[in-house]
């Protein structure tokens, strides 16, 4: 059995579906290996660390237990469905961004080429539908369906403003369409087999967690260590992302340090520019301001449990709203 290794301060809110969690990491590993076998006609490399947290199926078991779920191991393949879907975009946002490490790992892209790695993904997301198909819920399979089309057309929008059209609303709809909503298909998805009477507000909790979690993803960007963040730090503005941060220091700089920040466009960074990246973060308010936001999407999410009866699983989730605030990674 693969370990499943978590942030000790995950531990304690997963402990309500740790068995489950387990037992969806075994299967998530296993289709990885599939990937891996197919790609290489061998396993040479390791698979994900634990899918990162293992954020979304701990939270499609939690929210299954929440409205009343009375056997969580039913669950199991949906929980680890929203994890392959996730490796899935992974796979393909790493060709689009031509990333070479993720979560302290190399990538498909960098394992293998574009061609393949795009592949992979796809392959990922035929096994994911899979595992969600052996529910008989078309409304399950067509929420997912229209998740991932609503993340792709918000990178084809975002191709077609164009590089330098930053507007707080495009970076905000970016945050939530390519990570957000995804969050709120893992919560609500267990409503379809259960009580739908919960759905929505699963979903807006599920939306509201997810949109604090990116937040804080854009920050952590900018001024994170490269050894806790499992990547290069500042590739946002490498790769010229709009994220909310990089507009709120935008908006605060003077017009020479604004030429600079676009110098960085492109172009691998000193360790000068990435010191420079910190400062400004801070010095311009972007962080400050960033973190309100976040913080009034977190406090969404916990209202959205509000008609739910208490449980542990329930005491888990809003525990992990508060979890994305304060992550280090």
């Amino acid at each position: 059995m693969r370990v499943m290794l978590l942030p000790k301060e995950l531990v304690g809110l997963y402990a309500p579906v740790r068995e489950e969690l387990d037992q969806a990491f075994e299967q998530v590993s296993a289709i990885w290996t599939e990937v891996l076998r197919l790609g290489n006609g061998k396993v040479d490399h390791s698979p994900p660390k634990a899918g990162g947290k293992l954020l979304r199926p701990a939270l499609c078991l939690l929210s299954a237990g929440a409205i009343g779920a009375g056997d969580l191991s039913r669950f199991i393949p949906m929980a680890a469905s929203m994890e392959i879907f996730h490796l899935a975009a992974l796979a393909h946002d790493d060709v689009i961004d031509g990333a070479d490490l993720r979560r302290g790992e190399t990538t498909l892209k960098a394992l293998w080429n574009d061609r393949a790695a795009v592949l992979g993904g796809d392959y990922l997301v035929a096994r994911g539908m899979a595992l969600l198909t052996s529910y008989n819920s078309c409304q399950a399979v067509t929420s997912v369906v229209e998740c991932m089309g609503s993340m792709a057309e918000a990178e084809l929008a975002d191709f077609a403003l164009g590089p330098w059209h930053f507007s707080f609303e495009t970076c905000l709809s970016l945050a939530q369409r390519k990570t957000a909503l995804l969050f709120g298909v893992v919560c609500s998805t267990p409503a379809y087999i259960l009580d739908g009477r919960h759905r929505e507000s699963l979903y807006r909790f599920g939306l509201g967690l997810g949109s604090a979690f990116q937040l804080v993803d854009d920050l952590l960007d900018l001024r994170q260590e490269e050894a806790i963040l499992g990547k290069p730090v500042c590739g946002d503005l490498m790769k010229g992302k709009k994220t909310l941060p990089i507009l709120f220091i935008r908006e605060a700089l003077e017009a020479g340090d604004v030429t600079r920040l676009d110098s960085i466009r492109g172009r691998p960074l000193t360790p000068e520019d990435r010191k420079w990246a910190a400062e400004i973060l801070e010095s311009t308010g972007a962080r400050q301001r960033t973190e309100a936001i976040a913080r009034q999407f977190a406090h969404e999410a916990r209202q959205a449990l509000g008609s739910l009866p208490p449980s542990p699983y329930k005491a888990s989730m809003e525990g992990l709203a508060e979890f994305v605030l304060i992550r280090d990674s």
